[in-house]
């Protein structure tokens, strides 16, 4: 995986590494290389105790206490909000990390259709109620602000590398 980055020559903006669901030794690792992380939920018991469980172990193992949370097919505003606070009341009780709301995407059968086509939601399907939501989280990624900082592990590889006008 670390050659495929080597192969990146235009400056990157932001770099999205998006893992499996789980707590593998590959998740674990590409988590904590990562300035920002973006726990994509769905309001479903195994989401949620996945989620929970990747976050109790970078807290515990790796000292990680900052984590985003995107809720993933909702079918309204609240219920996304719910969910997260479903974690959040429950890493507030057992954890010392900070959780915030990245926002949600909603259920959409465009992204079944995107699937099919092979094409991101965004560009098969640009005006339906994901690509808009996708949108906006990615207008807010942008917003966030940059560590001064890397943590450390691989993550001084990866900051290396978007930092690198050369891409290595």
């Amino acid at each position: 995986m670390i050659n495929a980055f080597a192969g990146l020559v235009d400056e990157l903006d932001v770099l999205v590494i998006d893992t499996a669901a789980g707590i593998s030794d590959s998740v674990i690792s590409f988590v904590r290389a990562a300035q920002e992380i973006l726990l994509v939920v769905c309001d479903e018991p195994s989401s949620i105790t996945d989620a929970y469980a990747l976050i109790k172990i970078l807290n515990r193992d790796y000292g990680i206490d900052r984590f985003r949370v995107v809720a993933n097919m909702t079918r309204s505003e609240t219920e996304g909000q719910h969910m997260f606070n479903k974690l959040l009341n429950v890493a507030d009780r057992f954890l010392d990390v900070n959780l915030q709301y990245a926002g949600e995407i909603p259920f959409d059968d465009s992204v079944r259709k995107a699937v099919k086509k092979q094409k991101a939601t965004i560009e098969a399907f640009p005006g339906s109620k994901s690509s808009i939501a996708f949108k906006k989280l990615a207008e807010n990624v942008v917003d966030w602000p940059i560590p001064d900082q890397p943590r450390g592990h691989l993550e001084f590889f990866v900051e290396r590398l978007v930092s690198s006008p050369a891409g290595v």
